[in-house]
This record gives C-alpha cells, structure tokens and sequence, in this order.
C-alpha cells in the first residue's frame, strides 16, 4: 500500500462501549496483514484494554512521575503567595500559618516551586500511573495506565504521545501507519490524542444515546479542525440501522462503515484473537469480516483521495 511514512488515524467515540477498541484492534491487525509497520497507541488510560484483545501481556512497565509541592518550614516565611497564585486552589493558607498542598487538586503546573521568593517549596513528584511497551503478533504498542485514585488522566496520555514523539524522532520511517485508541467523552486526553491524528474515526451505536454522544465528539473534532468519518457498530440493533444512518447522513455525517451484530465478532472478542487476524479461523463470508474489509477498503480510498488533494 503507497501510504505516507506514520499516517495518524484515531479511534474515538462519545461514549463507552461502542466498540472503538475493537475497531481500533482489527484496524491495526488489517494494517498489518497489508505488510505495514503498525504501532497502536491505548489511550483509554483509565480502561487499556488493547493488549487483552491481542492476547498480548503488559511489558516494559515504567513509571509516570507527576509534580508535587513540598514545602520547607524552615524556610518558608507563611507569606502565602504560593497558595495566592494557585489557579486550581491547591494550597490551603491560613494567615501565620505554613500552607498545606491538597494534592488532589494539584494540576503539576509548578507555579509555586518557581515563584515562592525564600524558595521553600521544593519539586517533589508522586507516581500517577505507567506507560508499558510490547509487540503482539507484529504490531507494536504504546499502552498508558492511570493509577487508581488519581485523576490526572490527561498527563498519562502526554506521556504516551512525547514517548511516540521520541521513537519517530529518532527512527522516522519506523512506522507506516499508528492508531490512536482515546477513552470514551470529549475531554483534555481525547483533544490530546484527536489533535495529532491526521484522520479520526469516532464510533458510536444505533441508539439515542449513541447519535447524541456522537454529535458531541464530533463538535470536538470539527474544533480541531480534523477530518472525520463515523464508524455504526452493532448496526443491526434492534432494526434501526437504515433509520440511524439516514439521520446521520440527513446531519452531512460521512460514514465510512457499519459493523453488524455478529457472533463472530463476540467469539473472537472473548478468545483475544481479533476476528481479522489470520490466525481467527473466522468465517471469511461472515457479516463481521465482510464489514470490517468494506471498511478497510473504505479508509484506503479516504486516505488516498486527502493525499493527492494534500498534494494538488
């Protein structure tokens, strides 16, 4: 395939459980098949799931260090300057009294370290989760995981991307193609990964909730200024796929596919052999596997058609 070196595609949706990991998963795993170098990048960092789905085991563990304030009495005038300019309101400061950090709060900006004029307050750092690497039936992956009881999801996620950052850096033509996998909603970690992507794929069902979630993320995505096309999984739920597609298609949302209920598609989720691997034994006239390559066949033509108009 005549792709450009590291073509960015992002998998997205409004909501949880509409399957965008299992797009992202076969999408990589058809990638592959296509003889290209594939890193899939798991940014549901409060949910990673990737590995699982591969039938692949977390490696390369490390640790993802976040800034906190510690203060030093014995310096520290009570002046409470620190606490004044904390945006977030992580410093409590009680007059005469030394100021006492609330972590929870702390958003890592290091204002307090830089400005605090007897520089009593020192830059000590927590661990809030861990990045890991491996390679799964020749595709690579970059997998965050947020530590529970943190909440700084979005710092997990930067971590991914200046890792990813490092690895083309120094080998540009490592990777031909990387899928970006986001946790569900339309928050600072999504932005994160969406604005890096050249393409972005949201995922949504044929229910209420999904075509309301769906517009919301597609705001997102058109704020960004990417270019976009839907993915409708589990299409046949309850007979609304025709009545779905056409409201969306009636909003001038482009759809590059629709993924049908499939057994299939169930079976290969459960055993973490992606139905479009080789190695799946799945039934290749199955209405799963005849959806996913409709919609491989469709993202080629897309990529391929916005690379000669990037180049005309």
């Amino acid at each position: 395939m005549n792709t450009k070196k590291s073509k960015i595609i992002c998998v997205t949706g409004g909501k949880g459980g509409t399957g965008k990991t299992l797009c992202a998963v076969n999408l990589a795993v058809m990638f592959k098949n296509e003889g290209n170098k594939v890193l899939l990048i798991d940014g549901d960092v409060e949910n990673p799931n990737t590995y699982l789905l591969l039938n692949g085991s977390l490696e390369k563990k490390k640790d993802v260090p976040f800034f906190k304030p510690k203060i030093i009495e014995s310096k520290c005038s009570k002046c409470g300057l620190c606490a004044q300019n904390c945006a977030p309101h992580a410093l409590l400061h009680i007059t005469d009294s030394f100021p006492i950090p609330i972590l929870a709060l702390c958003s890592g900006c290091q204002l307090c370290y830089k400005i605090c004029p007897e520089e009593a307050i020192e830059a000590d750092s927590k661990v809030i989760g861990w990045t890991y690497s491996t390679k799964v039936n020749g595709i690579s992956l970059l997998i965050g995981e947020l530590k529970p009881t943190e909440a700084r999801s979005a710092a997990i996620v930067e971590t991914l991307l200046g890792d990813f950052d490092e690895i083309i850096k120094d080998d540009p033509d490592r990777f031909d193609v990387v899928i970006l996998d986001t946790s569900p909603g339309a928050h600072c970690d999504v932005e994160a990964l969406i604005n890096k992507a050249d393409l972005v794929i949201p995922v949504t069902e044929p229910t209420r909730f999904g075509k309301l979630d769906l517009i919301r993320i597609i705001e997102l995505i058109e704020l960004l200024n990417k270019d976009h096309r839907v993915i409708v999984n589990r299409s046949s739920l309850l007979g609304f796929r025709d009545e779905f597609i056409k409201e969306l298609k009636e909003k001038n949302i482009m759809i590059l596919g629709d993924i049908p209920l499939d057994d299939d598609i169930v079976h290969s989720y459960c055993i973490g052999v992606p139905l479009m691997d080789g190695n799946s034994k799945t039934d290749k006239n199955g209405k799963g596997y005849k959806a996913f390559k409709r919609i491989f066949e469709n993202l080629i033509e897309w990529m391929e058609t916005k690379e000669q108009g990037e180049r005309s």
